[in-house]
């Protein structure tokens, strides 16, 4: 369909037709309800591997002992205290993926809309 000319109302329906058409083609689909599976995948998937980071970032984090170094001992009125310590590998790990995920999520809505 070619874009309609003038300004009559038989031209302006076609023309409000031919809008609507162009929103609807690229996508492919004209139903009113469906079930968008590559964004469930998409969700449980990153809930998922949230999840299970997590889980091996708690088991990394409690299997491992403060390593000494230069940090001193630092102490708050005398009943409680805290030791400098590295940051846990898979504190790492999570946040990469947690800014994948979001960078994918962000680049997705940026190159193909906000497909909801």
């Amino acid at each position: 369909m070619t874009m309609p000319k003038g300004d009559s109302l038989p031209v302006v329906d076609r023309y409000y037709h031919y809008l609507q058409s162009q929103q609807l083609e690229p996508h492919g689909r004209t139903e009113t309800w469906h079930v968008d599976w590559t964004a469930l995948r998409w969700l449980w998937g990153f809930v998922i591997v949230l999840i299970v980071l997590t889980l091996l970032w708690v088991r990394d984090y409690r299997s491992t002992h403060p390593q000494t170094g230069i940090a001193p001992l630092d102490r708050w009125s005398g009943y409680t205290t805290e030791a400098a310590a590295r940051v846990p590998f898979f504190f790492w790990v999570l946040t990469v993926v947690v800014v994948v995920f979001g960078a994918e999520f962000v680049i997705g809505h940026l190159v193909n809309g906000q497909l909801f």
